[in-house]
């Protein structure tokens, strides 16, 4: 077990600092590239606490998947970094969040949580079992993922158009009432 403290430090360390990364910087493309490197190094933990089939799963869905829906998306938003800035009210509903998740952490600690049983403890959790649970009584949860994230994209689209500047159109130039002269100078 020791043997593997190192790596598993090294990977939670890598795996706090590009979830700070994803919330800190002030690029969306940065932000997307931070989300790659913490899922994959979720993905290099859970590989190294004996969950493969979780690891690939990672691997597949977030760090193939989820991310390059993120890069697309980033990719259709326009440039020039007009990120809106962090007003009083933003603050404020971040730190009503963060006092949220922090409550709701502490009391799923305080919750006793039960004992593994031999029965759980023996459970299938080969590729087989993994899919007749997703496919069978998950499959409208997962099947609905799909339009879920169709409308958080487009979305995330909409809402950046609407703080996008509206480009200016120059008036038409109204028509002469009488045709034009050509004028020649000696």
């Amino acid at each position: 077990m020791s043997d593997l403290f190192a790596p598993l430090a090294v990977g939670c360390l890598v795996a706090v600092l590009s979830a700070l990364a994803v919330i800190l910087v002030r690029r969306p493309i940065y932000a997307a590239i931070a989300l790659l490197v913490h899922s994959l190094s979720l993905a290099a933990l859970f590989a190294l606490l004996a969950a493969p089939m979780v690891a690939v799963g990672q691997l597949i869905i977030y760090s193939g998947a989820i991310v390059v829906l993120f890069l697309f998306v980033v990719t259709l938003l326009p440039t020039g970094g007009r990120e809106l800035a962090p007003g009083s009210s933003r603050l404020v509903m971040a730190a009503v969040a963060a006092a949220a998740l922090l409550v709701a952490l502490f009391a799923s600690f305080a919750a006793s949580a039960p004992l593994a049983t031999a029965a759980s403890a023996v459970a299938d959790l080969g590729v087989a079992a993994v899919g007749r649970a997703l496919f069978g009584p998950l499959l409208v949860a997962f099947e609905l993922t799909a339009p879920l994230l169709l409308v958080a994209m487009v979305g995330a689209v909409v809402i950046w158009r609407r703080h996008e500047p509206r480009p200016r159109v120059a008036p038409k130039p109204q028509a002469a009432t009488e045709p034009r002269r050509l004028v020649m100078h000696q």
